[in-house]
């Protein structure tokens, strides 16, 4: 694992090249047809997303910190949605509500809940969304609205509109789930490539069934299945303690 220095010139480099390709993106070529455009391009925006929710997991090393990142967040969140910059704020959106995932994850620091609670917001995200109420994730391409905050946007390639969006909630349970696998001695970073993953999916089966798709079910499988072989002992801890 990358520590020290060359953790935190990664992590920057990231940050820079997620803010970087949601300020791009509206300049590259349309693609074609409108289903290619949606997945496409809301799979690099979901991937920017990740790149900056996972800097919540080695920041939360340092609460005070972490308190830091999320207020400070806050206001820049604020500030972004006055100015209507749209998908421009997703890192910062990213940044900020991860983050307060992490403090709630701190709060709430039991191996019993990195258990339980996947399982219980995996299961309210599925009655939610198929008893009619709003997915979060992925419309049609144009169809969320610009410079909204309860949402993060993922623009579309040469349009300036958003291809799709992630929820407040999407955000900050993956907050909650990368620092309770970093805290009880899971794989953060490989959750992180596994939810980024799983929201692609996500993406995937929202356009070939036309469907709403819950997110967070996914995001809590790939918690489970990438640390599988640690869950035992995380089990024991619960059942001790």
């Amino acid at each position: 694992m990358v520590r020290g220095p060359a953790a935190v010139l990664a992590a920057l480099l990231g940050l820079v090249a997620a803010q970087a390709y949601v300020l791009v993106a509206p300049q590259l070529p349309v693609i074609t047809p409108v289903d290619t455009s949606i997945f496409v391009a809301c799979s690099c925006g979901i991937v920017a997303v990740f790149v900056c929710v996972a800097v919540v997991s080695p920041v939360s090393d340092v609460p005070p910190l972490l308190w830091l990142v999320a207020l400070g967040g806050a206001l820049l969140v604020a500030a972004l949605n006055v100015a209507g910059l749209g998908a421009a704020a997703t890192p910062i959106e990213a940044i900020t509500y991860s983050a307060a995932g992490g403090v709630f994850a701190l709060g709430l620091l039991a191996p019993s809940l990195a258990l339980a609670l996947p399982v219980f917001v995996a299961a309210i995200d599925v009655v939610s969304t198929f008893a009619g109420g709003p997915s979060e994730v992925l419309a049609n391409a144009g169809q969320t609205r610009l410079g909204d905050p309860l949402s993060l946007e993922l623009p579309d390639w040469g349009t300036g509109l958003p291809a799709g969006r992630l929820g407040i909630s999407d955000a900050v349970f993956a907050g909650v789930f990368l620092v309770y696998a970093r805290r009880f001695g899971l794989r953060p970073w490989a959750t992180a490539v596994a939810m980024a993953v799983a929201s692609i999916g996500a993406v995937a089966l929202k356009v070939g069934l036309d469907h709403a798709i819950p997110v967070l079910p996914l995001l809590a499988a790939a918690y489970f299945l990438v640390n599988a072989d640690r869950l035992p002992a995380l089990l024991r801890a619960a059942s001790e303690g």
